[in-house]
C-alpha cells in the first residue's frame, strides 16, 4: 500500500498535470472570489442578497471558493477520474499488479495519494479565496475586522474542511467512474454528466430530491450547510454513506474485473 501510494505521486507531479490541476483551480477561486464581492448589493445565483454584513461575517474570506465549489468538485473527479483510468489506458495497471498482486491494497494505496492530492488542491482554492478577499473587502465596502480574530481562523479551517470533504465526493463519483469504464475521457464524462446535469435537473424538478442525491449533498457540505435546506449533520453523514458505498462497489469490481477485459 505505501508503495502503491508513492507511486502514484509521479504522475500527479508531472509538471504538465500539476501546473494544469493548479492553474485551473487557481482560476475558479479567483473567478469565485472576484464575482462574490462585486455581487455586493445584487443577489447570488438563487436569487438570495448578497451583503456587505454577510461577507464582513467570519466566514466571509471563504464565500469566494465556496461559491464555486462545483468547479472544484468537477476538477477533484476529473483528476481522479484521469489518473486512475489512465493507468489503465496505457497499460500501467499490469506492472502495478505485478510489483503489488494485492489489489486491494493497490487500490487503497492509489486512493490515499489521490485524496491527499485533491486535499492540495482545495488548499491551494481556499488560500486563494482568502488572499484575494482582502484587497477586494476595501472596494465594496466590506469590513475585514472580522477575519483577523480566531472566529476568522477558524472559519477559514472549517471552509476548507467542508470544500474538501464535499470534494471527495465528487472525487469518488469519479473514482467508480474510471474503475468500470478504463477510459480517461469516457470515465471524466459520464461522471461530469452525472453530477451536473442529471443531478441538477432532477433535483429542479423534484426539490426534495436535493435531499437524497449524492453530489447535492456534497454541495451542501461544501458550502457548510448553506445551499439548500437539508440539515448539515445529516448531509454529512448521507453523503459519507453514499462515498463509501460507491468505494466498496469500485474495490469490489476492481479486485473481480479481469485486467484484459
Amino acid at each position: 500500500m505505501i508503495n502503491a501510494f508513492r507511486a502514484e505521486w509521479v504522475p500527479l507531479l508531472r509538471r504538465r498535470f500539476l501546473l494544469g490541476t493548479l492553474g485551473a483551480v487557481f482560476a475558479c477561486a479567483m473567478l469565485g472570489t472576484v464575482l462574490t464581492f462585486l455581487s455586493v448589493g445584487h443577489t447570488d445565483f438563487d436569487g438570495d442578497p448578497v451583503t456587505a454584513a454577510w461577507l464582513a461575517e467570519p466566514g466571509g474570506m471563504v464565500q469566494g471558493a465556496q461559491a464555486v465549489s462545483i468547479l472544484l468538485g468537477v476538477v477533484a473527479l476529473s483528476v481522479v477520474a484521469a489518473a486512475l483510468a489512465g493507468d489503465h489506458g496505457h497499460g500501467m495497471l499490469r506492472n502495478q499488479l505485478v510489483a503489488q498482486p494485492h489489489r486491494a491494497r493497490l487500490l487503497a494505496g492509489k486512493l490515499l495519494a489521490l485524496a491527499v492530492f485533491v486535499g492540495l488542491v482545495v488548499a491551494v482554492a481556499t488560500l486563494v479565496s482568502a488572499a484575494l478577499a482582502f484587497p477586494l473587502a476595501p472596494v465594496k465596502g466590506v469590513s475585514s475586522a472580522a477575519w483577523h480574530s480566531w472566529a476568522g481562523l477558524a472559519a477559514l479551517g472549517a471552509g476548507f474542511v467542508n470544500l474538501y470533504i464535499g470534494s471527495l465526493g465528487y472525487a469518488a463519483v469519479g473514482a467508480l467512474a474510471a474503475i468500470v469504464l478504463r477510459g480517461p475521457a469516457s470515465a471524466i464524462a459520464v461522471g461530469i454528466a452525472y453530477a451536473l446535469p442529471v443531478e441538477m435537473l432532477v433535483s429542479r424538478i423534484y426539490h426534495p430530491a436535493r435531499a437524497w442525491l449524492p453530489i447535492q449533498l456534497m454541495q451542501e457540505i461544501a458550502t457548510g450547510g448553506a445551499a439548500f435546506a437539508t440539515p448539515y449533520a445529516d448531509a454529512l453523514l448521507r453523503g459519507c454513506l453514499y462515498a463509501a458505498a460507491m468505494l466498496v462497489i469500485a474495490l469490489v469490481y476492481f479486485r473481480r474485473r479481469d485486467v484484459t477485459s
